[in-house]
């Protein structure tokens, strides 16, 4: 008695159509020695995912200025309905211009995650990832950001707006010295260095947390400040915002030594460099900041 092949799997044949999207794919499961990738193990030639009278497509959008449209057509009949927005970006406080594309993405880097107290400056780089290049129009429409930082239950923050062909701005705050004192940080907000580059440090370790807001500018093209001025103390039991906050990360606070401490040397009308101000050991690991003056036009640099 032989056993009788499996009967072929069954699927609704309707045809699937995208559009209004500038880069967008259907996804198909592929099989690889045997097994599927990408699906729970049902055949690649079948699109089905349950009922024979149901079916299912799963697809990726990856660059779109409108919003993209899927026609699904069986048979004499046909139905067009647009991908929501929801689905393609996150949820954002702010209307998003018509002129960004609609999958578009505000990244932020920490420029530096080490904050000591001859220097408190901290810096956060914003820029748009995923906008149109092509479409300059958008420079008028792009958000401000609001940088806050906390540390406890205090909060200092800052404005800057993204501005240019490369839709971005630089966040900076000066950090109050009371924030690198070690005797107001709660437990659980202290942790021990073991890392060898900080070696003369105090033992401990204390956090300052990151987060942005968006907010449209002011009739004057500007952003504001918020409430309190920049750099200036403030409750966190002020009113919230009316916009989320989105986290960016956390940064590490420390006292810095004598050894520490840091010297500037002007190498030529655009950059200087920040290096420690100590004799060095052989063998010892030397970090050298590198920067450009607050009035520097130059846009490439060579560094050997």
């Amino acid at each position: 008695m032989t056993a009788s092949p499996s009967p072929p799997n069954v699927y609704l044949p309707a045809n699937f159509k995208m559009s209004n999207a500038q880069l967008a794919f259907f996804l198909r499961e592929a099989q690889i020695t045997g097994q599927t990738v990408g699906g729970s193990g049902k055949s690649s030639s079948s699109p089905s995912t349950g009922h024979p009278l149901q079916r299912s497509e799963s697809f990726v959008v990856f660059q779109t200025k409108d919003l993209p449209a899927i026609n699904i057509s069986f048979g004499p009949f046909s139905r067009d309905q647009a991908v929501s927005k929801e689905l393609l970006q996150p949820a954002s406080p702010l209307d998003i211009p018509g002129q960004l594309t609609v999958n578009w993405k505000v990244r932020a880097f920490i420029v530096q995650a080490r904050v000591f107290s001859n220097n408190p400056t901290v810096q956060v780089f914003f820029y748009i990832a995923g906008r149109d290049w092509d479409d300059f129009k958008a420079q008028d429409k792009l958000p401000c950001v609001r940088l806050h930082a906390f540390r406890d239950v205090r909060e200092i923050k800052t404005s800057c707006r993204m501005k240019g062909n490369l839709a971005q701005c630089l966040a900076q705050l000066d950090l109050p010295p009371s924030w690198f004192n070690t005797n107001v940080a709660p437990l659980g907000r202290r942790k021990g260095s073991s890392d060898g580059l900080l070696d003369g440090l105090t033992s401990e370790t204390l956090q300052a947390e990151l987060y942005y807001t968006l907010h449209g500018p002011n009739l004057d093209g500007e952003c504001s400040e918020g409430s309190g001025h920049r750099g200036a103390g403030v409750s966190r039991g002020e009113p919230l915002s009316q916009h989320p906050l989105l986290r960016i990360g956390s940064i590490s606070l420390y006292q810095a030594s004598q050894e520490q401490l840091l010297v500037d040397k002007q190498l030529d009308k655009n950059m200087f460099l920040r290096l420690p101000e100590k004799p060095l050991k052989p063998g010892e690991t030397l970090r050298i900041f590198l920067y450009l003056m607050p009035n520097s036009t130059v846009e490439q640099f060579s560094l050997k």
